[in-house]
């Protein structure tokens, strides 16, 4: 299964060698301390900028470590059967935290019982590289999906590495989870 990201499948481990990993680890750190660039700015972001909510709407909002925390907090275990190569399969738990996407989308002031607009919006998760994902206000506020879309700071109590974070976005309803798995989260956009 690809993730259209240049014919990649989400399985494939990035092959890097071992003396380049600190390197490329410590690029990663000194792009995102200076402020890496997200798709959707329109000029250079702040250090410390992790994730900004903006759209038709709603108040943007810029948030960082301290204003995550200051969110209600998620735990979330995602059951997987990985088989081998052998045929035999095996279960494991994957355990991610962090916050509720909807959580994030209250705290911008979309979403509320009385904005009747939102119902036909678009919400719109963007990564570093580009790649998107979209949900529906029906989706996240009207279902039992929205208990399971999440914004990850970490998974297994370790943080993300930096390849999938700091923040990562997944919808652990989905039947088929890559195609909303969403590494590198940088911002949501409200489209109406």
């Amino acid at each position: 299964m690809t993730d259209g990201r240049q014919g990649r499948n989400r399985g494939d481990a990035v092959n890097v060698p071992a003396r380049f990993k600190s390197v490329l680890g410590a690029t990663v750190l000194l792009a995102s301390a200076a402020g890496w660039a997200c798709p959707v700015d329109t000029q250079p972001r702040p250090a410390g900028v992790l994730l900004v909510v903006q759209g038709a709407g709603i108040e943007s909002l810029v948030l960082g470590a301290p204003e995550l925390a200051a969110l209600p907090a998620a735990t979330l275990t995602q059951r997987q059967v990985v088989s081998s190569s052998e045929g035999a399969a095996t279960e494991r738990s994957v355990t991610y935290s962090g916050r509720l996407v909807r959580e994030v989308l209250l705290r911008a002031g979309f979403g509320s019982q009385s904005d009747r607009g939102a119902r036909v919006a678009l919400i719109e998760a963007v990564a570093t590289d580009g790649y998107r994902a979209l949900f529906s206000w029906g989706e996240l506020f009207n279902t039992a999906v929205g208990e399971q879309v999440m914004v990850i700071e970490s998974q297994d109590g370790r943080p993300l590495d930096p390849v999938a974070g700091p923040l990562a976005l997944r919808s652990l309803a989905d039947l088929r989870p890559g195609p909303r798995h969403v590494r590198g989260l940088c911002a949501l956009v409200v489209r109406r």
